[in-house]
């Protein structure tokens, strides 16, 4: 308990001291709660990107593919060298931030579930003051070092004070912890009004839903883990209803729409995101999408 004590004190001075120094896809602008009714606002930082909705994407249509293309070709190599794939997605997602808001230096985010570091560093060399958030040590240690200024913590109690953050940063994270509403409340509670997040997860009855499991997986979380089993025998890293859960887009994508600090600004699969309107199609965004990317905002 102390300890836990300690590691919220720290990361909270930690923050502290940074800041001192309905639709599913393209929702064009993060409305503001007036007296019970929404009115529309442009996006409140930086300044210069007010009401962009253009994701993190390359513009045209052949670097749109090529990129799907290239991510397709990591992919496959994740497992013998999963560093080249997750640089990739961190420089492509740090990228893409930059195209729609501008300048990232001096935002103060959150990498929420950091891992060993890939999107920290990535922030952090666009100038952004980044604290990585870990729940499992020997997650942070896969690369090597743990990222500087890590900090032990659960996403459903981030060691945060309410409303420090520009914005908060949580990939391949959600379908690891037993209750997801519970972490989107604390997305939304360490924003600052006008805050920007981005969550992505794996969904479920995607072909990778089941990770090292798949295609196992799509027989459901219980045959599917015995089937697996049976053939490749019981030591694998991920186990369903203890480190791995079920994880729908529907559900998730419901929850956003219900939370009253929150909106959605575009949902999309983050592999192919040139492929969006699939997301507006109930099933196929479930059996599709691959992995799923919620980009929100914090009403003002």
């Amino acid at each position: 308990m102390g300890a836990a004590r300690d590691r919220r004190r720290t990361a909270d001075a930690h923050v502290a001291g940074r800041a001192r120094a309905g639709r599913d896809v393209h929702v064009a602008a993060c409305p503001r709660r007036v007296r019970g009714r929404a009115r529309p606002r442009a996006h409140a930082w930086p300044p210069s990107a007010a009401g962009s909705v253009r994701g993190s994407v390359p513009v045209t249509a052949r670097a749109q593919v090529a990129r799907t293309v290239e991510l397709w070709r990591l992919f496959r190599n994740e497992r013998d060298d999963p560093g080249a794939f997750y640089r990739r997605l961190a420089a492509d997602a740090v990228a893409g931030f930059e195209r729609r808001y501008g300048s990232l230096a001096g935002a103060r985010i959150a990498d929420v579930g950091c891992g060993p570091g890939y999107y920290t560093d990535a922030f952090r060399a666009a100038g952004a003051q980044v604290l990585p958030v870990e729940y499992d040590p020997d997650e942070l240690r896969l690369a090597g070092e743990a990222p500087a200024g890590a900090v032990l913590g659960d996403a459903e109690r981030l060691p945060i004070r309410s409303g420090a953050l520009d914005g908060v940063f949580c990939s391949n994270m959600l379908e690891h912890t037993p209750r997801p509403a519970t972490v989107i409340d604390e997305l939304a509670r360490v924003l600052r009004p006008g805050g920007w997040g981005y969550l992505s997860f794996t969904n479920w009855y995607s072909p990778w839903g089941g990770h090292e499991m798949s295609p196992y997986h799509l027989l459901g979380p219980e045959r599917g883990v015995r089937w697996y089993e049976r053939r490749h025998g019981t030591d694998h890293k991920h186990r369903v209803g203890e480190n791995l859960f079920v994880t729908h887009i529907g559900d998730t994508v419901r929850t956003f729409q219900r939370h009253p600090d929150l909106c959605i600004r575009r949902v999309e699969p983050r592999y192919y995101p040139w492929a969006a309107p699939i997301m507006k199609v109930p099933v196929a965004r479930e059996l599709l999408a691959w992995n799923c990317v919620i980009r929100f905002e914090r009403r003002r």
